[in-house]
């Protein structure tokens, strides 16, 4: 649950706490991603006890037993699978996902992936890509955050943000929470660019922000020209991959290589001609 602040919205400081729990939205998302995975493991086993019973019926009791031997050789032989069981994090798995929401959240999936086969075959891939992003967005929780505007301080995840090195920032709210998006000047070290916070604090963290970078007298540095090309010209590259890939490639797993080497690179590209049009 979200942490009652130190006092009100209006007055000296504010403390906040975040987790996905706090917003209906943010659950959502944050069972996206886990759900895919699940949808692909129900998938998986389906298809394994197919096998199985398939050998079965066909009178072939060592394929079966070798189809189920292979499986669980291969599941036992993997490294990561007993760090999954036995984990030594402080926030258990449970803490986020429960047993239920997870069961139907991979029944969903499974059909999810089952459906977006029936319209192409690359399309379940293209689900899975998606899935990634609700996981990237949810990543950051929880999280929490200390606003003081009586000293100009603001701390986020006990990292301080230097205010006078804000050149901008936006702000938009979603639901019962808002999400900011702080810019820096060149040169800043490593600082806090995306603050969650609950929206009735929305008005603190502005004021805030707008009296730091008021405040501030330094002139704002850009790249130079020639970086600014580099950094365009690698971006569009890096966009371009992927559609030269289709052109070019085989059609069935050809184009699946495309459609992921477009997706991962793309996304690199598309950061790269911001990072070129406004820094």
């Amino acid at each position: 649950m979200m942490a009652q602040s130190t006092s009100d919205p209006g007055a000296v400081a504010v403390d906040w706490e975040l987790d996905v729990t706090d917003s209906l939205l943010l659950q959502i998302l944050a069972y996206v991603c886990p759900s895919i995975f699940g949808g692909i493991a129900l998938l998986a086993g389906g298809l394994l006890l197919w096998l199985v019973v398939s050998a079965v019926l066909d009178g072939d009791l060592a394929r079966a037993v070798g189809i189920v031997a292979f499986a669980i050789l291969a599941l036992l032989s993997r490294r990561y699978l007993p760090a999954l069981l036995e984990t030594n994090l402080t926030d258990p798995f449970w803490n986020r996902y429960s047993r239920r929401g997870l069961v139907i959240g991979s029944v969903c999936g499974a059909l999810i992936l089952l459906g977006s086969a029936q319209l192409h075959p690359t399309a379940p891939f293209v689900v899975f890509i998606a899935s990634w992003v609700p996981l990237v967005l949810t990543a950051a929780f929880p999280t929490s955050g200390h606003a003081e505007p009586a000293v100009g301080t603001l701390v986020i995840d006990d990292t301080e943000v230097p205010l006078e090195a804000v050149s901008g920032f936006r702000m938009g709210s979603v639901g019962t929470f808002a999400v900011c998006w702080l810019s820096y000047t060149r040169g800043v070290p490593t600082a806090p660019r995306l603050i969650f916070l609950p929206s009735n604090y929305v008005d603190v963290v502005t004021e805030l922000i707008d009296t730091g970078t008021e405040s501030s007298r330094r002139a704002r540095s850009t790249i130079g020209r020639t970086e600014r090309l580099v950094a365009g010209l690698f971006g569009l590259g890096m966009i371009a991959l992927g559609p030269v890939l289709w052109v070019i490639l085989p059609p069935g797993d050809g184009q699946a290589v495309a459609l992921y080497a477009g997706a991962m690179f793309g996304l690199f590209g598309m950061l790269l001609l911001w990072y070129a049009y406004s820094a």
